[in-house]
């Protein structure tokens, strides 16, 4: 394998009238290479492990290098054999390769992957968006660029022309960035490489009958008036106005707000567009956005009333009035409302009715009564939920046969998330409440996976933690809610079933604290005694990560936004009711949430030495006498007990 630096020593030493002469040398008539894009545009693409790349998150890197990749192209593997993508990794460019190939998918781009021993990221763009903004043409071609102006500094192949060493021009290019120089720009010939296969776009996309309904489908439930968006889709000129924005927001899936990765599982309401739909949008926008002929249906868009989509409810519960200053950031407020109710109820929808949708970010409504000397924001997060609302979710159905239970006497909990939008306002949010007729056969039951052991290293850039949550009876899930702050740039659950097979069922690879929701499968799933619902994370506090609030501390668990947590919710009901489903068993709950925490290599029991290190010394005789089998640590029974003896419960 020839390594770069041994390349770059010898192209220094040529004369510098060659790299002149090699800058402006004419391409190849036959397969000449476009030069029209200067900068690239940002994008994000996931990989072939299924792992985000957003191209300007290295925009502190010296250099970035980006490779059309074809599946069995050899001239992609000798390329990346010439340039070593690990040396240049090592020096701190980032290398990827984008993949556009029709019909490829994430078994196919991993098996390419492995086929031609290629370590660095394979892109996988699935609608041919990002590969036909950069002009990228051949299976080889390189893109190298600098960071400080996202400029393309060198466009064409990574080999010379007899195909037996580095390109000169790309190895000065390279050097310079590295060096923290800006190069040249050079393009130069694709003379051995072949042309890449790429995705039709399609022509004459109409606007009427099209773009509109895609976007009142996918958009404008955010994007109206009084809605949370910061401007409304009531006409074919403000989306014509808005067009580059829009183009720039699907090419870096900021919009529709919807990360669920698409290669892992089926889910309800999903707001994402399709491959489809992407390139229809993409060629209407870069074709010139053009009105058409016919009527135009964005003129429907209606203002956001806060009225009951499902009727009247049965029961409203108002929380109080909250001012919202014009700009800034607030810490989360929790509402605590008394239930005036004089009798038990059964409910079976909710809705979350916002008086300003503007700057109601999300709500967690939950019930019950809050533990003795526990505060109220702490109190939120372990009592019986209700519902999340986040723009775009604001009623729950509950499923099939399941329904939740609210004893007379208890409180209603509202956790709030204001953000600010340049103007004073008041909110004062309501939740209404649909009453089922008779009780349900299941109760809907809203659990949480949680690590308040959190320690995430100042400057780590991808940092893992993780937690899970064991049922001890059957289940049946509904959905799962995955939540960090800032620093949150993953997270994934997964399915370890009592036979040791695991599942990943739901991954969130480019994690936005904006945008939360509870990911609802079509399907529900199975779960058996025993089966753990793993919840990881992966966290950046480094410096690349813009909205870190500070990357030079270590990370602890905290409710404050710069502060961090992993907390993982579970919407699901048990496969066989009991009588006293309704009550959470408060002992098996905080057992099982503590030994999620706790057991750190997810063995199923928690050793003393994956104890907290302060308190391991005072636990010691406990955890020998609990450990009756004497299997070296405590599994779930074993644990529940402990739990009790020690008062970890926070009981008296």
């Amino acid at each position: 394998m020839r390594t770069f630096s041994i390349l770059a020593t010898c192209v220094r030493t040529l004369p510098a009238v060659f790299f002149s002469a090699l800058a402006f040398s004419g391409p190849v008539a036959a397969n000449e290479v476009s030069s029209a894009v200067v900068r690239a545009a940002d994008f994000t693409l996931l990989d072939q492990q299924g792992k985000a790349f957003n191209l300007h998150y290295h925009a502190q890197r010296p250099a970035v290098l980006l490779m059309a990749h074809a599946s069995g192209s050899d001239y992609v593997t000798q390329s990346l054999e010439a340039l070593n993508s690990d040396e240049l990794q090592s020096q701190g460019v980032a290398v990827a390769l984008i993949n556009q190939e029709p019909g490829m998918d994430r078994a196919k781009l991993l098996a390419a992957a492995v086929a031609q021993g290629i370590r660095s990221s394979i892109l996988q763009d699935e609608a041919g968006l990002v590969a036909s903004t950069l002009d990228l043409r051949y299976a080889g071609e390189i893109l190298l660029l600098s960071p400080q102006r996202w400029e393309v500094v060198y466009r064409g192949p990574a080999l010379n022309e007899a195909g037996d060493a580095i390109q000169p021009a790309l190895a000065v290019a390279l050097q310079a960035l590295i060096a923290g120089n800006t190069p040249e720009a050079v393009t130069q010939a694709m003379s051995l490489a072949e042309a890449l296969p790429r995705h039709e776009a399609p022509a004459n996309v109409s606007y009427t009958d099209v773009v509109a309904p895609m976007l009142l489908e996918k958009c404008a439930g955010c994007h109206r008036p009084g809605g949370i968006a910061p401007w409304a889709m009531t006409s074919h000129a403000m989306v014509q106005g808005f067009s580059p924005m829009i183009r720039e927001t699907v090419l870096t899936r900021r919009m529709p707000p919807w990360h669920a990765d698409p290669a892992i599982g089926e889910f309800m309401h999903d707001m994402s567009l399709s491959v489809e739909q992407k390139q229809q949008l993409l060629s209407w926008i870069d074709a010139g956005a053009q009105r058409g002929t016919g009527a135009d249906p964005l003129t429907q868009v209606d203002a956001q009333l806060t009225q009951w989509s499902m009727g009247e409810p049965d029961y409203i519960v108002t929380l109080p009035e909250f001012d919202i200053p014009a700009t800034g950031s607030l810490d989360y407020q929790f509402f605590e409302v008394p239930n005036t109710l004089d009798r038990d109820v059964w409910v079976k929808a909710v809705q979350i009715a916002p008086g300003d949708r503007q700057v109601v970010h999300h709500a967690i409504a939950t019930f019950g009564i809050a533990p003795e000397g526990m505060a109220d924001s702490s109190a939120s997060l372990f009592q019986p939920q209700l519902m999340t609302f986040v723009p775009g979710n604001d009623t729950y159905i509950y499923p099939e046969d399941t329904g939740v239970f609210i004893p007379a006497g208890t409180s209603f909990f509202t956790q709030m998330h204001y953000t600010t939008y340049g103007r004073e306002t008041r909110d004062q949010t309501k939740i209404g409440l649909y009453f089922a007729d008779e009780a349900p056969a299941h109760v809907l039951q809203h659990y949480s996976i949680l690590n308040q052991d959190l320690n995430i290293p100042a400057g780590a850039a991808e940092h893992e933690e993780g937690a899970y949550y064991a049922f001890q009876r059957d289940a049946v899930i509904y959905s799962l809610f995955p939540h960090a702050h800032y620093r949150g740039r993953s997270s994934e659950f997964v399915l370890r079933y009592p036979d040791g097979r695991e599942e990943l069922v739901l991954s969130v690879p480019n994690y936005d604290f904006n945008w939360q929701r509870y990911f609802q499968f079509e399907k529900p799933i199975a779960a058996p005694a025993g089966t753990q619902v793993i919840h990881r994370t992966t966290y950046d506090n480094s410096t690349a990560n813009l909205s870190n609030p500070d990357p030079t501390v270590t990370v602890r668990f905290g409710e404050q936004t710069w502060e961090e947590m992993l907390y993982g919710g579970i919407s699901f009901r048990y496969a066989e009711a009991r009588e006293n489903d309704f009550e959470i068993n408060v002992e098996e709950y905080f057992a099982s949430l503590g030994m999620g925490m706790f057991d750190k290599n997810m063995d199923g029991k928690v050793s003393l030495d994956e104890m907290p290190e302060r308190s391991r010394q005072q636990l010691a005789l406990a955890f020998a006498f609990m450990d009756k089998d004497k299997t070296g640590g405590l599994e779930f029974e074993e644990f529940r007990q402990f739990m009790i003896q020690t008062n970890m419960m926070g009981r008296d």
